[in-house]
């Protein structure tokens, strides 16, 4: 006796704001027990800016404490890391061919917020999206994917870290853990920090777009 894989279909629901004439396109990803239906609320004031935003969410749901009451989502665990990660890089790779053939859109950014920004690292890394940006919101770079090696496809992306001040995350342990990675990276990476705790601040977002 053991385990096997067995491949099915299975179906997403995405969220999605903006209208038919934007030509400016955004994704956005959720962190650890967060909802795409509340996170996506946070950016209303993109579409006014002329964006498209689409919200994926993490295929994983859970109850946020006990057996019932509010449901969060996550984009893996530690169990079975290998099989989640290819299953939403293959969900993330659908959604934007889907989306991709739409229009002739003017400019693609990426957003990831906390566990968010490890699953929009793998998903670049994975070569088939080429956004303009990637906006990081207080999260890590995932030690899986080496970005001297795959230098070609981060180069050309401009790209923004933001945190806040007070984040109870970052830790003096995190910080020279992720300054040490910094460093080793053959590109520049812009640093934002903002008055806050672990947070989307969307009005430093939209001021380096």
């Amino acid at each position: 006796m053991g385990a096997f894989e067995l491949q099915f279909t299975q179906k997403a629901v995405i969220h999605r704001i903006g209208n038919s004439r934007s030509k400016k396109l955004i994704y956005v990803l959720h962190g650890y027990g967060q909802l795409s239906k509340y996170f996506i609320r946070k950016f209303d004031s993109m579409v006014e800016m002329g964006f498209t935003v689409i919200a994926p969410e993490g295929l994983h749901r859970f109850y946020l404490q006990g057996t019932s009451g509010r449901v969060g989502a996550s984009w893996m665990t530690k169990e079975n890391r290998e099989l989640d990660i290819e299953n939403y890089l293959n969900y993330l790779n659908e959604l934007h061919s889907k989306i991709y053939t739409e229009k002739d859109w003017e400019q693609i950014i990426i957003l990831g917020f906390s566990q968010g920004v490890a699953t929009a690292f793998r998903w670049i890394a994975d070569g088939k999206i080429k956004p303009n940006q990637f906006l990081l919101c207080s999260g890590m770079i995932p030690p899986d994917v080496d970005l001297n090696a795959q230098n070609e496809l981060f180069k050309s992306i401009d790209m923004t870290y933001f945190s806040g001040n007070k984040d109870p995350y970052k830790t003096e342990e995190a910080v020279t853990h992720f300054q040490q990675r910094l460093n080793q990276l053959p590109f520049p990476i812009k640093m934002v920090e903002f008055e806050g705790v672990h947070e989307v601040n969307v009005e430093a977002v939209m001021a380096e777009i």
